[in-house]
């Protein structure tokens, strides 16, 4: 039973809404884009490592699904110009993404309560197609995909995937790929014959399954519809308003196990999906720059559900840097790092970071329980001990957390008073005081280490308090990584030549 290309026209009533970025990092530490030189292949990706046969090829990124594509939405590509420099080749800042391209291009049907439903995958949805390609077994439905490396893969080599298993009988379809092994003319799973239908089926999507199974009579046809669309009810009068909007994905991306919930005021808050015990890591997040100048307020918008514990696709979250727990570098500049914004504040809190023995650099971050916190417990930070001067924020001047080491304000480190301050000058990372019972003996060697590395560095500058900074662990983002950032350069340049020439 063939069936016709989905048509890109709306076909049911849809929400107004203005465009939407949807967050795409240009660089991981798995993969870079760049652009082909083949226009026919256009923007695709290549591995920023060595990747082992069997390995998960995006194990240290970013993964995530959205259905409710627009026809002024676009791809906002975090780190264009670090990827531009990686890869020597023109990486733009973003990326029109149509109606049209999610059904012709870029978007993967999935079954979806039984009906095929197309979207986008991030970052799959830039891997170009090989009949021989070096990644197989993505699940499409995964939290965290499971892509992976079907041969040892070179770093600097083009990131490949074999459409035939996504696709029934409609998808971005072309003549050749350049692989020895090609199949010729790309039409689909369907086309394939049928000994290639019984090497590769095993390989496909539950999508292509389900249309095969009905054509040989064993099954209903899902029915096609076009992207999802949001229910009003995941809406709010902030969608209508000027502020920009970003897609990106709830704690599912990171397997969080915490949860965010809205209360009675209509504030956002974090909270624990189960119990953690004293030191263990509670979630990891993904920080980068703060989008669109790192200043003005951002509505998030979350991408599709994948996990009880993701809020609903296209529900929206207000964000201002100036208000919510959004952290700054070395340099002052303010920090996006998703859900673990929706933090509270607590003179005496159940959260911190690991600055002492984790980089600044790295996108991937970690917050650590300082207690025993029990499931369903609001999750919270010690703002005065992550933010320098913060004394322009609504309420910051007061605080009413209630605990025993309540000091009345959030206003941050330098507006507090002086035996405050000492006090958490003193802590370990995982807040600790003298004597610090429990603590390793290189954890207490180094002074102020709850404070985040903005606050030290601000402290360190201010002429009143620079006189007694303590000594402080070394920065691992100075000149180590600048020689290194310079060899890794030369290294995926040599790759990329090699591996560019092989392919073609």
């Amino acid at each position: 039973m063939a069936t016709s290309q989905p048509s890109s026209k709306n076909v049911r009533d849809e929400i107004e809404r203005p465009p939407q970025a949807i967050y795409y990092p240009a660089i991981t530490e798995d993969y870079r884009l760049k652009m082909d030189p083949d226009p026919e292949m256009g923007l695709g990706l290549v591995a920023n490592r060595k990747i082992k046969k069997g390995e998960l090829v995006f194990g240290d990124s970013i993964e995530f699904i959205f259905s409710d594509v627009r026809e002024s939405d676009y791809l906002l590509f975090q780190g264009h110009h670090k990827a531009s420099k990686k890869s020597g080749t023109k990486i733009p800042s973003t990326m029109p993404v149509t109606r049209d391209m999610l059904l012709r291009n870029h978007g993967v049907p999935a079954l979806i309560d039984g009906n095929i439903c197309w979207r986008l995958e991030m970052p799959g949805m830039l891997i170009n197609h090989s009949c021989d390609p070096n990644i197989i077994d993505d699940s499409h439905d995964a939290c965290r995909g499971e892509a992976y490396a079907a041969r040892d893969i070179k770093k600097g080599e083009p990131l490949t995937y074999n459409y035939i298993t996504q696709f029934y009988d409609f998808g971005p379809f072309f003549d050749k790929c350049r692989s020895l092994n090609c199949l010729g003319n790309m039409n689909g799973f369907k086309a394939l014959s049928e000994a290639d239908k019984t090497k590769y089926l095993s390989m496909t999507s539950t999508a292509v399954q389900a249309m095969h199974k009905a054509d040989i009579g064993e099954g209903t046809r899902p029915k096609e519809v076009l992207a999802y669309t949001p229910p009003a009810s995941v809406s709010s009068p902030s969608c209508l308003s000027n502020t920009m909007r970003l897609v990106f994905p709830g704690p599912s991306y990171a397997l969080a196990q915490v949860t965010v919930r809205q209360n009675d005021l209509g504030q956002w808050t974090l909270h624990a999906a189960k119990d953690f015990a004293f030191g263990e890591r509670v979630y990891e997040f993904w920080r980068s720059d703060w989008p669109f100048g790192g200043r003005d307020s951002v509505v998030v918008v979350a991408s599709t559900k994948l996990d009880k514990f993701d809020l609903p696709e296209g529900t929206v979250i207000n964000l201002d840097p100036k208000e919510c727990a959004a952290k700054k570098d070395r340099s002052g500049h303010f920090q996006f790092s998703g859900f673990d914004l929706l933090v509270s504040h607590s003179c005496l809190p159940n959260l911190t970071y690991n600055d002492l023995h984790e980089d600044e650099d790295d996108e991937w971050q970690c917050a650590y329980a300082t207690r025993d916190i029990k499931s369903g417990e609001a999750l919270t930070i010690d703002f005065n001990s992550v933010f320098w001067d913060r004394s322009g924020s609504s309420g910051a001047n007061d605080c009413h957390c209630g605990t025993s080491k309540c000091v009345g304000t959030k206003a941050g480190f330098k507006l507090l008073p002086k035996e405050a301050q000492e006090e958490r000058k003193l802590m370990t990372w995982r807040r600790v005081l003298p004597p610090y019972q429990g603590e390793k003996e290189a954890d207490t060697k180094y002074l102020g280490m709850a404070l985040t590395p903005h606050v030290r560095e601000s402290w360190r500058a201010d002429s009143e308090l620079g006189c007694d900074c303590p000594e402080t662990a070394p920065s691992s983002s100075s000149s180590s990584s600048s020689s290194s950032e310079s060899s890794d350069d030369s290294e995926a340049s040599d790759d990329e030549s090699s591996s560019d020439s092989a392919s073609e």
